[in-house]
């Protein structure tokens, strides 16, 4: 079962830092092993950890020591969309810790095993299969309620040191960071959050929220520069993608189920609007399985259960 940190059985005291900002000064040939890495040639086959079950595959990696910023409007199924990103990295046995101090972990991994059953109801057998394949892939902070940004910096660490992690992803700002009217504390956050990806490897996603426009509706794809709170978000975040749920499309379903005009629309976009180390940027169109809770690339991909499922759902 994925492994539950709380904060009331590990003393994290030992692995706060203090935030001013660490001069390190050394000679350029220091770097000579980093420098060669960087040229190396790489097999045409071998990626990096990437989201593979959406058209997000080949256009993004979630490469080490890099922070990746998830955005949209309150609703806009963010948080379901990174748990189908974490389940993708727990797949190609990335080691993953997800922070959500929002939900309960229960309700959390109830929708990742939905996901990976591709059913609205996974039985009893599959549950306890799906339970048994996290172990060594996936591990849940277990706390409710916001926490202060230097204990989640400090679990970050402990999770990349002593277990050995390799992404980890805060659902969300608002519940680290007292207010998105405090800009600073958030800037401070933010680079708080890229220095650490930097000392320990680890990937960080981490999950904003929009401003909704002006006029009240979300009928319309925010950009990275909607993102409510401080600039330094999108400026100091490697990668900033951003999702949007088609909700005209829903409406216009429900009052007509049979509207091929609307069926013919995507359910969801999600946009890549920044990625520094990266070639692609740009809007790919999904569509939504309500009983899954899975993203699927078309209207008519059927949604099939992810392989480490066993014995059917």
């Amino acid at each position: 079962m994925a492994q539950l940190l709380s904060p009331d059985a590990i003393d994290f005291g030992a692995w706060m830092r203090s935030t001013e900002v660490e001069v390190r000064v050394h000679k350029a040939s220091a770097f000579l092993v980093e420098l060669e890495a960087e040229f190396a040639e790489r097999s045409p086959t071998a990626r990096r950890p990437e989201m593979f079950s959406t058209k997000l595959r080949g256009a993004i990696e979630f490469r080490p020591a890099e922070v990746t910023a998830w955005a949209g409007y309150s609703g806009h199924r963010k948080s379901t969309f990174t748990g189908q990103v974490a389940l993708d990295l727990c797949v190609q046995r990335e080691k993953l810790l997800l922070m959500s101090p929002e939900m309960r972990p229960q309700t959390t991994l109830g929708r990742m095993a939905r996901q990976a059953a591709g059913v609205a109801r996974p039985s009893t057998t599959l549950l306890r299969h799906f339970a048994a394949w996290t172990d060594g892939r996936l591990w849940m902070f277990d706390h409710m309620g916001r926490i202060a940004p230097e204990q989640c910096l400090a679990v970050c660490r402990y999770f990349a040191a002593e277990l050995g992690g390799t992404q980890v992803v805060i659902d969300s700002m608002m519940m680290i960071c007292r207010s998105e009217e405090v800009l600073d504390e958030q800037k401070q956050f933010m680079t708080d959050l890229v220095r650490l990806a930097q000392e320990t490897g680890l990937h960080v996603h981490m999950v904003a929220h929009c401003r909704k426009p002006a006029s009240g509706a979300d009928d319309r794809r925010p950009t990275k520069y909607d993102l409510r709170g401080s600039a330094a978000i999108t400026d100091q975040a490697h990668n900033v993608c951003v999702i949007w749920a088609n909700k005209a499309k829903a409406a216009k379903l429900a009052a007509n189920p049979h509207d091929e005009e609307a069926l013919a629309l995507p359910d969801a976009v999600v946009c890549v609007e920044k990625q520094r180390n990266g070639a692609f940027e740009g809007p790919l169109k999904l569509w939504f399985d309500d009983a899954s809770l899975r993203f699927v690339d078309d209207r008519i991909t059927s949604v099939q259960p992810y392989s480490l499922i066993q014995g059917g759902p």
